[in-house]
């Protein structure tokens, strides 16, 4: 950790760096703090930044964002900024539990160990009695999805049998139910709207996640497009910026996802033109800007040339990873962009996940 003395024991070693465990702290951090939930002991991999005051995960972000635009994009002197935390602890209304005996817990630390769950201090309160009170039969794993602003939930399973047991206002489903056609959602409300959110549809991890990301994208769009420019939503998920920031205008939103434009659809209806296409398939046309967010393996190598061919003037880009955001960030500028501001956002607080926010000017 940042500051720190310690003692490792490499365990892997690669061409261009060594992988360890900590043996033991030789010299602390000051903003080092004893993790609050017991489970971290258990070897729980859920949240890996717990040992870390607020300030201290604030700067172990900014730090790998930074490390990755300098070393896997190739940037100097790039302006990072810090755009905010959600709350700390009982944000998660999603979350991915292994079973085992069919009781929900999480994986252990950069490993497949079953780690039972008695509570988990980053789920919301609703989230974390389902995983506690429930009994999910011969399932190995388990995705559980809340709505904050109906009551209802959801648990995905990997399989169904009459043995599964849980509490109320729980609709139990299973991947496979879910192939065959078997429909599921919750109803979310974010930046005061409504968004049905199916099961097989992704969303952000928290609705407050969702709210910051878009406040934050929003400023950006209002420090620099005017409210007449036309938005192209790239990787557009259940619609939540074509209907907040491209609100009033000509809008269109490309998703592979089917059930996540169905949602989008229902979501917004005509207000927006959907898109049911892989991005590389989609046929171009023009648009103004540009917002991306891609899931966390980035943009493939040909997106960077489809937004140059849009004539988009102005670009935004949503990365859930650090490297990916720098690879990406790489591309566009190849593709004639200059790279602008870099905000870091911590929807994840007690872990290493962050969301990156680059600004991209023709």
């Amino acid at each position: 950790m940042l500051g720190e003395k310690v003692e490792v024991l490499a365990t892997e070693e690669k061409k261009k760096y060594l992988r360890g465990r900590i043996v033991s702290i030789l010299e602390p951090n000051d903003h080092r703090v004893s993790p609050f939930c017991s489970h971290v002991q258990d070897g729980c991999g859920g949240c890996n930044l717990q040992h870390a005051d607020a300030e201290l995960q604030k700067q172990i972000k900014l730090r790998i964002v930074k490390e990755a635009i300098e070393r896997v994009g190739k940037f100097d002197a790039v302006p990072i900024t810090y755009g905010g935390c959600i709350e700390p602890v009982g944000y998660r209304t999603t979350v991915r539990c292994s079973v085992l005996d069919g009781k929900a817990g999480m994986r252990g630390f950069r490993s497949h160990d079953h780690i039972p769950l008695s509570s988990c201090g980053v789920a919301h309160e609703r989230v974390e009695e389902i995983m506690a009170k429930s009994y999910f039969g011969v399932a190995e794993e388990v995705v559980i999805r809340t709505s904050i602003h109906t009551g209802k939930s959801l648990a995905v399973v990997s399989s169904f049998d009459r043995s599964i047991e849980t509490i109320k206002d729980v609709q139990v489903i299973s991947f496979d139910q879910l192939r065959k056609g078997h429909l599921a959602n919750i109803v979310e409300k974010v930046c005061g709207k409504e968004w049905r959110v199916s099961a097989e549809s992704f969303f952000q991890a928290s609705p407050q996640g969702s709210e910051l990301l878009v406040h934050t994208v929003q400023d950006i769009i209002k420090a620099n497009i005017s409210s007449s420019a036309s938005m192209l939503d790239l990787y557009s998920g259940v619609g939540i910026f074509a209907g907040t920031i491209g609100s009033g205008r000509q809008v269109t939103a490309v998703e592979q996802n089917v059930s996540a434009t169905k949602d989008s659809i229902h979501n917004l209806g005509n207000a927006v033109e959907h898109v049911c296409s892989r991005v590389e398939q989609w046929e171009i046309s023009p648009h103004n800007f540009v917002i991306a967010n891609p899931s966390r393996s980035g943009m493939s190598k040909k997106v960077p040339n489809i937004i140059d061919k849009t004539g988009a003037e102005f670009v935004v880009l949503i990365s859930c990873d650090a490297a990916a955001a720098a690879r990406d960030a790489r591309r566009m500028v190849e593709k004639g962009f200059q790279l602008g501001e870099v905000v870091v956002l911590d929807l994840f607080p007690q872990t290493s996940h962050i969301e990156v926010i680059s600004t991209f000017l023709r």
